[in-house]
């Protein structure tokens, strides 16, 4: 688990976490509204390789793409109520696309379309206002 103490040590989690990811990947962030799910995956793709002002959270259009020397598929459920929401979508597929990168928001929303070999980042506030805590599961 990592502590970040403030938004620019959660920037640089991100970056150092992104750095790593190579497609196939599917990484679920989980957390409360606030607690900086957007920040992290702004951070993320920018490690890959992205203008982090381009990366926003598509909360009305469920998904983003963002092309590049590493495609990302951004997605925010925040709007669905539960997984029966999703179904017949369609978006599912885009879940495991080998030459892809996708960042989830809200993935607990869509548990049961979650690829086995995800990575899930569980983002929570911290004894502070600015604090968080981290984990990757």
């Amino acid at each position: 688990m990592f502590i970040s103490k403030n938004p620019e040590e959660t920037w640089n989690f991100g970056l150092k976490f992104g750095a790593k990811l190579k497609p196939p990947a599917f990484v679920g962030l989980i957390g409360p509204l606030g607690s900086g799910k957007t920040l992290l995956t702004k951070a993320i793709a920018t490690a890959l390789g992205h203008d982090a002002h381009e990366v926003h959270s598509p909360t009305f259009t469920l998904m983003n793409i963002y092309e590049g020397q590493k495609k990302i598929y951004h997605f925010d459920f925040y709007r669905l109520d539960s997984s029966k929401d999703f179904e017949g979508l369609g978006l599912d597929e885009f879940f495991t696309d080998p030459k892809a990168i996708v960042l989830v928001e809200w993935a607990e929303k869509v548990k049961s379309f979650i690829p086995k070999e995800a990575m899930l980042v569980h983002i929570n506030f911290g004894k502070t206002e600015s604090e968080r805590t981290i984990e990757i599961t």
